[in-house]
Order: structure tokens, then sequence, then C-alpha cells
């Protein structure tokens, strides 16, 4: 592929050579000292660790001419650089793809505005760096130590381009890409979980992590201001992404300080955040001024944001180290007592999502016989399969097999008609289904798995249980009901009553009241419409008839495996006693309920969630 990146800073630096590295035809726009030195020298990269450098030899040039043809354009370069460019960018119109990589808390609107929507997709470049003369030093990245690139399209379609740009972006070395359909929401909480409180403390701190990490008070009002951006975000109308950084809301001020600092004092991504701090400065500064005033349009609170604001000016003194004056807050558990542990290790995650750091086993998306899947974790490790509900998709579970890829083998699947399927299948019934997803199982080699299902995909796993009892080790139920005792059959009639209702409402309309009625969360209602948005109305449909008839036939007798069953603590009142009753006439169940959660429990309340399913899995082994 034709490539131009379009920034020559260390991301982009790092970028056009691994690009270059797998034969693409690249080429590297700069201008100024910067270009003379890649004249010289070429792109000379140092990771962190190492102690030889990387000399690649790619095309320089110094600016984009209108009759220029590249197949893909990266922009590699913040918000504030990115918007002046976008007058010489718009000049060419050949180019059918520009990738705007870099912090972004603005949104796409004036991209969009001046290239077109169909030109225009987001992304992060990953991992840091900073300049060293010539040298551009970056944090260590091998086969062993991949970072996951997060894009998107710019209105959350998935489509062949999308799919065209990942699979380039993830030929370069110790890179896997992840395709998200939330990246505006996704860069809005990036920036506001480092600019709204960590850069300034830092800078507060005379840029030095390890002098941040010994001041008390510093953290404090770090932890404070960050809590505050992500509640300002959320009152803005912007649904957390991914979700597990919610979760930093709740987590106590002590536990926060700790980790955090703890982070410092162990000069955690020295480069990544200490050096770009030192050497960006003003964009840090355009980025936090966007921030609060997002977050001030929306009456959010920002008392402890303008506290660190003055330490942006390079001229305010900086704050007294190891001051330790201020009291800290013990508020905000969303449990009493497992709750606690949960949510420290929901920090770290959020933390180390910072990086996107992935493990060698990351996940990978493959697809067969017309079903999408995407598989992870040691490959010698317990299987868990996950299996979504009504129209919904894989990403369901996203925080799931986030959490679960570094012990087990995590694989989510989209069932035919339903996500990323629906492109390549029809809704069909369970018995079709289940041979569908054993294939895929045959085909990455898992001859038994723990099943997990919410809703629709509890049913599923039943019927795939009670069939071939021997490729399923253990279900999990989310939202779930006994398929054996199904409906009466005046139920049934009643729900074929609904199938023909939902094919005479607007298909928006159908999206709209499908994520209201399936989730409690902002965030939750905001993916289930996404999601039947992707389904379609007509597979909908369809899926409910098919959907009906397994119910209708149900299965003879309940397995005797080992079963969670889990419901939201705000689930269906029926579904919650039935899933009670359910759990009372299994020999080998343990029933648990969700808290802050409805009928997608999982996606609702993932840190609560997950708290519930680790002990599960660790009990089977």
């Amino acid at each position: 592929m034709n490539i131009l990146v379009f920034g020559a800073g260390p991301l982009g630096s790092l970028k056009a050579a691994r690009l270059h590295e797998v034969g693409h035809n690249v080429t590297l726009l700069a201008r100024g000292q910067r270009l003379e030195e890649l004249n010289e020298h070429g792109i000379v990269i140092q990771e962190d660790d190492a102690d030889e450098e990387e000399v690649t030899h790619v095309d320089v040039v110094d600016s984009l001419e209108p009759d220029d043809d590249y197949d893909l354009v990266l922009v590699v370069m913040g918000e504030q650089q990115s918007v002046q460019i976008l007058d010489t960018l718009a000049e060419n119109e050949h180019v059918p793809t520009f990738c705007f990589m870099g912090n972004n808390v603005s949104g796409p609107d004036k991209m969009v505005q001046a290239l077109g929507k169909e030109r225009v997709m987001l992304g992060f470049p990953y991992p840091g760096g900073k300049r060293d003369g010539h040298v551009m030093r970056v944090l260590p990245i091998n086969e062993d130590n991949q970072y996951t690139i997060p894009i998107g399209e710019v209105d959350g379609s998935i489509r062949s381009r999308t799919r065209a740009v990942a699979a380039v972006l993830s030929d370069m070395r110790g890179y896997d890409v992840e395709i998200r359909t939330d990246m505006d929401e996704w860069l809005k909480y990036h920036v506001a979980l480092l600019m709204s409180g960590l850069v300034p403390a830092l800078y507060a701190a005379d840029t030095r992590m390890n002098r941040l990490g010994e001041t008390r008070d510093l953290l404090v009002r770090s932890v404070r201001a960050t809590k505050e951006a992500l509640r300002g975000l959320r009152k803005a109308g912007y649904s957390p992404s991914p979700p597990v950084v919610r979760s930093f809301e709740y987590v106590p001020e002590p536990i926060c300080v700790w980790t955090i600092g703890w982070l410092m004092r162990n000069e955690y991504a020295k480069v990544s955040v200490e050096g770009h701090a030192r050497d960006g400065r003003d964009e840090m500064a355009y980025l936090f001024t966007e921030l609060r005033a997002l977050i001030e349009q929306a009456d959010g609170d920002t008392e402890a944001i303008d506290q660190l604001a003055p330490y942006y000016d390079p001229d305010t003194p900086s704050y007294p180290a190891g001051k330790r004056d201020l009291s800290m807050k013990w508020g905000g558990l969303v449990a009493p007592v497992g709750g606690m542990v949960t949510l420290a290790v929901a920090l770290a995650l959020a933390l180390r999502r910072l990086r996107s750091k992935s493990s060698a086993d990351s996940a990978a998306e493959r697809e067969s016989g017309g079903i999408s899947y995407e598989v992870g974790g040691p490959e010698e490790a317990t299987a868990v399969v996950f299996t979504h509900g009504f129209a919904l998709g894989r990403e369901t579970w996203r925080e799931q097999t986030a959490t679960l890829s570094e012990s087990y083998r995590v694989l989510s699947w989209d069932v035919p008609g339903c996500g990323e399927s629906a492109e390549s299948s029809v809704p069909v019934r369970f018995d079709v289904s289940t041979r569908k997803l054993l294939d895929v199982l045959d085909d990455e080699g898992i001859d038994q798995a723990v099943l997990v299902g919410q809703s629709m995909g509890s049913l599923l796993n039943q019927y795939v249980a009670y069939h071939h009892p021997d490729r399923v080790r253990a279900l999990v139920h989310v939202g779930g009901f006994p398929l054996h005792e199904g409906f009466s059959e005046r139920t049934i009639k009643l729900m074929g009553v609904h199938v023909r209702l939902l094919q005479l409402l607007p298909e928006k309309l159908t999206c709209d009241m499908f994520g209201r009625l399936v989730a409690r969360t902002p965030e939750a209602q905001e993916y289930a419409k996404r999601a039947s948005e992707r389904t379609g109305k007509a597979n909908m449909v369809s899926l409910e008839r098919v959907f009906l008839e397994d119910i209708e036939e149900g299965i003879p007798e309940q397995t005797e495996l080992p079963q969670l069953i889990v419901a939201g603590e705000d689930e269906y009142f029926w579904l919650q006693k039935k899933a009670k009753e359910w759990d009372k006439k299994l020999r080998n169940s343990e029933y648990k309920a969700v808290p802050d959660a409805g009928h997608l429990a999982n996606h609702d309340n993932p840190a609560a969630f997950n708290e519930i399913l680790s002990p599960f899995l660790e009990s089977l082994d």
C-alpha cells in the first residue's frame, strides 16, 4: 500500500519505520530541522531498554501536494496541530482515507467538515516517546510486548475500509489493532484520564514522576480532578470508553492515591508520560483547556480541575514536595466487602490501558463459515466462550474478555444474523447455530469450554450442553432462564404478536427502545442501541421468529453441569424470580446478583460482574 505519514515526531517516525519494514511503500512528511535530520540520518529509533538503535530509510517530503496520490494518509499528531493542516489536506482530492492518530477531545467535526465523513478515520498511535536530538526514544515494543492500536470510523460503523486499515496497521511488528465503534468517546476519556489531573500534577512536581509519587497532596488533587473529569464527560452525554474507566469514579481516594503513587515512584512509562509532558506542554495545555470547556458547558464540577490548572503555566512555582496535609475520603465503594478489591483491580486495569499494552496472546479477529469471532489468551489454558443476547454482538463481553485473557483462552462470537455475522449469515435455529459454534471451536482446537451466555445466549448454551455435553465444562447464565421449561402456549402466542408489532415500528425507534429495555446504565443502553442497529430490524424480526420456535421446542431436561446463575439487582422481576427458582432446582449451581445492573448485567456493571465470574472459573480449576 502507498502510505504517507504526516507527522515525523517519535510516533509518526516509528509508524513509518515499521510499515516500511513489512513492505509498504511509505513516505514521511517533515519540515525544517526534522527534515534535515531525516535526510542525514534516516529514521533512528531507540527503544527504552535497548542498547542498539534501529535505522530505517524511507522517502521524505516536505509537503502534501494537491495531485499526490496515496492510498492512506496517517496524520500522527495531536488535535492542536492537525486542525491547522486541514486546509492543506482538503486541497488533495485523491486520498481516500485520512486516519487522524493523536489526542483529540473536541471530536471529529472539523475534520469531517473539511474532508467529508467518508475520508476521515480516528485512532491513537501508541506507545509514546520523546525526541533526543535526531533519535526518537520510545517505550519497548516487540512481539512479546505488543500494543493495541484503537481505530474507528467517525460514525461508529465498521466497513471494508475499516478492516483494510486495521489490516495494514496490524502488519507492523509489535502491534495489534482493535476496531472500536466509539472512537470519539475513547479519545475524550483518554484525555480526561491524563490531562485533567495526572499531567498538571506532574507539572506541579517539576515534571518529575518520582517527586509526584512522593507528594501525597498532589496525588489527592490529581485523583479528585480526574474523577471530576470523568463525571463531567458523562454529564455531557459521553459514555465511558472503555467502560472499565467508570470504575475509577468509585474507587476510594486512598486506593487511587496509593496505586498512582506507586506507579509514579517506579517511574511507570517514564518515556511516554514524563518525556511527552515535558516536550509537549503546549499540546497538553490545549487539550486541558478544551476538556475543561466541554465539562463546564455541561455544568460539571471543576473545583479540583481549577486548582491544578495554573500548573500548565511554566511560570507557576512548583508544589511543595512531600506535602501531606489533605485528608482523604474513603467514600465511593460499589460493594462494602469484596468491591474494594475488585475496584482496585479495575483501577490498575484502567491505568494499564493508558498504554494499551496487550499480551503476546492478544485477541485476534477471525471468520469461519460466515461467523465472526475473536479469540485470545494462552492456548493451553481453560477455554471460556462468550455468547451474546438477542440482537447484540460479541462486544457485549469486551470487559470480560480483556480481564480474563491473561489467564484463560477466551472466545467471543457473533451469533448468526447478529453483529458482524449479520453481513454474511441470516438468523437460524439453535441446532444450526450450535453446529457453527462447534465448527469454530474445532478450528481453534478447543475440545471443551465453559460457556457464558447472556439472555438468548444462555438458552443457546443450554441447547449446546444438552446435545453435546462432552464439549461443555460448565455454564454461566446472565439474565437467562431454563430452556427445558420454556413458556406456556399462551405466552408464545403473545410473543408472536410482538414480532408483528416489531415489523410496524420504524427501525430507529425500535433500536432506541431496545437499548432502553435491555440495559440500565446510559453507556450500556447506548451500546445495545448501536449493536441492534448493526444487526438491523429485518434480522431482529427473523431472529425473534426462530427464537420463539426454539423456546417452544425447548430441551427434554436440564443439564447437571456446574452452573452459575447471575441476574442484575434491577432485572425484570419475573426473570429474577425464575432465575432464583431455577437455582433451587439445580443440584450443582449458585445464584449471584449484580448491583446497579439490569438485564445486561455484565455490561451495566462489568467490575462487579467480573468479581462474581472470576471466583467461579477459579473453582472449576
